[in-house]
This record gives C-alpha cells, structure tokens and sequence, in this order.
C-alpha cells in the first residue's frame, strides 16, 4: 500500500476545483496545442485502444475536462452507446458541450457530471469502460476511488487510465524544481496528491492492483508540446498549469515576475532548436486492467 500523509481533504479539493474552474478560460486558448496530433491525442489513443470499447457500450470519463479522451470515444460506442464525461469543474465541462456540437451524436448519448469523482453518487449506474487521462494522480485515495469505480464496472469491463512520468522525464514540467529552488520550496510531502504522485509504473500498478482490478499492464508514451518561443511556453505554462502555477501564487508581484523570468530564460533553454521553436516532450505512463467481477 502506498504511504499516505494527512491532508485536508475539503480544502485541497476546494483550492483544485478553484484552480481548474481559473485555468478552463486557458485550456480553450491552447487547445491547439493541447490537442495537436503530436499532443495529447497520443495519449488519448493508447487510452481508447485499451479500454476496448465496443457499439452500445456506456464509458465514463474521469476528470474528463474539455471532453477527452470521451468524445474521441464516440464513434468507437456508436449506434447505441453512452458516454459520460465527469469533472469537478463545470467550466471545463462548459468547455466539452461546446465540443460536443461539433460532433454527430444522432447514435450516441453524451451525459456531464459535475462534482468531485471521490464523492459522485452514480447510484446503480452499470459501466462497460472506465477512461482516465493525467487525472486520478490528483485522487486524495485513488485506489479507494478506483475500487468505487470498479463496483459500478460490469464483469469483464475495463479500465484504462493516465498518469505523467517522473519529473525530469516530462517536459512542462522543467520549470518545476527551478521555481523550488528560487523560493526555497520544500517538497510535496510523500503520498500527497499531486501532478507526479503516481509517476512510477510499479507504485501505479499497485494502487491499480489494490483497487482490485485484474492483468493490470502498464506502459509509457510521448507526447509533445511545440510553441513558437520560450516566451509563449511560459504563457501556457501561467495559463494551464494549476499545480505549477499554485507554486508562485501568494508571493509578492516582483517576486513571481522574476520567477517566471527565469522559466523564461532557463528552464526552456534545453529544448530550444535552431529555429527559435520550443518542442517539449511529456512522458506519460498508462495503465489498463479488467474488473474480475
């Protein structure tokens, strides 16, 4: 079992749904890059295949923010599916209805929960796949969620899910251990929840593992995020970001302008090619398994 520190549940889950209701407004600015063929969508590709999901099937998306990897599930459920795209803010799930007019959805039924997957009463609802991508490392008890889940999961159904890599294997994350430095941060205490919190593939197995799910497997893939200057890297970053960002909110204007001066001048220099462009590869390790029964 993982170890576990104390943790106030209600204000960490308040500052991440204040959080990531600020940085929706940003998610619709990058979706381009986000969402770029090099981007995410590798990701959410792995995570579809995996999930093997079949016409009529009902999926629910975990933390599923602007719709993804849900909708790019639609056609994969389609005639007669179900998916459910669930996420603690509403601004990003405002963001995944505007998505979802752009889509056919004549075969398919599309439902948004809002609310906290750790407390989201499903009641008797009956599952064929359970999606998740860079979200259940947030999870105050991921694998007491995670079996939650499972019990809503038919016999034979799936989970598949994402994480990010360790740090120094994640690209927009580079900033990260230079702003601790800068301001003297300690680091996250151990077995609290956070961006890096399930970034080893046997520690993501096991909490898998403990949930109860079956032929747990796991495996990496590569994502890039390209901008056109370091400049516009430190923009996304500032604007879609939540957990970096919360590093340097609080501190005085001229401090946090210095900060991410420096990201600007330092914590990019490494991935800066001769035409100026910043290309950053993000490792992101997956998991998938079967509910037993």
């Amino acid at each position: 079992m993982m170890e576990t520190t104390t943790l106030d549940r209600l204000a960490y889950r308040e500052a991440t749904r204040r959080e990531w209701r600020e940085a929706a407004a940003g998610w619709r600015r990058w979706f381009a890059t986000l969402e770029a063929p090099d981007a995410m969508p590798q990701v959410g590709r792995v995570l579809v295949e995996q999930a093997r999901v079949r016409p009529g099937h009902r999926v629910l998306d975990v933390g599923a923010g602007y719709g993804e990897p849900g909708l790019s599930l639609l056609r994969a459920v389609s005639p007669g599916g179900e998916v459910l795209l669930q996420d603690l803010s509403g601004d990003m799930l405002a963001f995944a209805r505007d998505r979802a007019e752009w889509v056919d959805l004549r075969d398919v039924d599309v439902h948004y929960l809002e609310g906290d997957v750790e407390e989201l009463d499903l009641e008797d609802l009956s599952l064929d796949a359970i999606v998740s991508r860079s979200v259940i490392m947030y999870l105050v008890d991921p694998a007491g969620t995670l079996a939650r889940l499972r019990s809503h999961l038919r016999p034979g159904g799936r989970l598949a899910a994402s994480v990010w890599a360790a740090p120094e294997r994640v690209g927009f994350a580079a900033p990260v251990s230079l702003i601790r430095g800068i301001l003297e941060l300690p680091p996250p205490p151990a077995g609290s929840p956070g961006l890096f919190a399930l970034s080893d593939e046997p520690g993501l197995e096991e909490v898998v593992a403990e949930a109860g799910y079956e032929d747990v497997t796991t495996g990496a893939v590569t994502t890039v995020f390209e901008f056109a200057s370091a400049e516009r890297a430190t923009a996304f970053l500032r604007e879609c970001a939540p957990p970096v960002t919360a590093l340097v909110e609080g501190h005085p204007a001229d401090v946090q302008q210095d900060v991410w001066s420096r990201v600007t001048e330092e914590a990019w220099a490494p991935f800066v090619g001769d035409d100026g462009r910043v290309r950053l590869p993000n490792e992101a390790l997956w998991v998938a398994a079967t509910n037993p029964g």
